[in-house]
């Protein structure tokens, strides 16, 4: 029961909200008095709204799951789980919501935001060739810009470029470990989606096309005449591009091998050379900060 209950609240899933501490992180605003405190509770805020967006949506693709070749053993999907537990949806989207307004009315409308589009996503969105990809995309953005926003920090357009090209790609690259892994499980699983067994290689060349486009937007960055008067050492920044573009490329060829049955994010988090490279790059740029 209990470990139904975790699946329920997709759990795993909460990593992806750790996107609201890259921005303090990188404008160097956790130091600050009360920063990190304000930076955990928007983080609290977006776990609660996005258990409570995923138990909707699993109520919206019921039926749809229950098709599913891994979806249908989810807990309202297998039946292990009431129906009547869906009513934590709403709950705890208002607890994100009174969560995230606690910090500041504009956090609030932030994540109010973010369950909206979530929900509109789960219920007309995903149907959408393409549209589902931006939205996905967006959702991402939505968690950088709350950390932005709760600190009040200005936002930065290097990195608004480089997150679109990046979290485009992670979207395409989502979409495109599910088909594979419909693809490898022999059954023609479409429902609810707009996409086509035929679509497959087209989504993972627009999804590698922004891959490399994320690479070439931090490597003008780091060419750019900003990161100098940040770093003490701007050359090594210039570390950090091949160890992104690596891990992305072997997220790729994750997906491409059937390994990726996660949201990429997710995946990630459990992956040790994923873990590996995040440590490169911290370290790296720490290098350049202070060496």
């Amino acid at each position: 029961m209990l470990r139904d209950l975790i699946r329920l609240l997709r759990v795993h899933q909460w990593v992806k909200n750790l996107l609201v501490f890259v921005s303090p992180l990188l404008g160097h605003a956790l130091a600050q008095a009360g920063a990190l405190a304000h930076a955990c509770a928007v983080f609290g805020a977006f776990c609660a709204a996005a258990s409570g967006v995923y138990i909707i949506n699993d109520l919206f693709d019921l039926q749809s799951d229950r098709a599913h070749p891994r979806k249908r053993d989810r807990p309202f999907a297998s039946g292990r789980l009431p129906l009547g537990l869906g009513v934590l949806g709403p709950l705890l989207m208002l607890l994100g919501f009174l969560m995230a307004w606690a910090v500041s009315p504009v956090t609030g409308a932030t994540v109010a935001g973010y369950a909206l589009i979530s929900l509109s996503y789960s219920a007309f969105f995903k149907t959408k060739p393409l549209v589902d990809i931006f939205v996905l995309s967006m959702l991402y953005t939505v968690r950088l810009f709350a950390g932005q926003v709760a600190l009040h920090i200005e936002p930065s357009m290097w990195l608004l470029s480089f997150s679109s090209f990046l979290f485009l790609a992670l979207a395409f690259l989502k979409r495109y470990a599910e088909f594979q892994g419909i693809a490898a499980s022999g059954t023609s699983y479409e429902t609810r989606r707009g996409y086509s067994h035929k679509d497959v290689e087209l989504l993972r060349t627009m999804g590698i096309a922004c891959t490399f486009a994320s690479a070439v937007v931090l490597s003008l960055y780091v060419n750019s005449e900003k990161p100098v008067a940040m770093n003490a050492n701007v050359q090594l920044l210039w570390g950090t591009v091949p160890i992104l573009l690596f891990w992305q490329a072997r997220m790729w060829m994750s997906a491409s091998r059937g390994f990726m049955a996660d949201d990429p994010i997710v995946y990630a988090a459990k992956d040790w050379v994923s873990q590996l490279c995040l440590a490169l790059i911290v370290g790296v740029s720490a290098a350049a900060v202070y060496l």
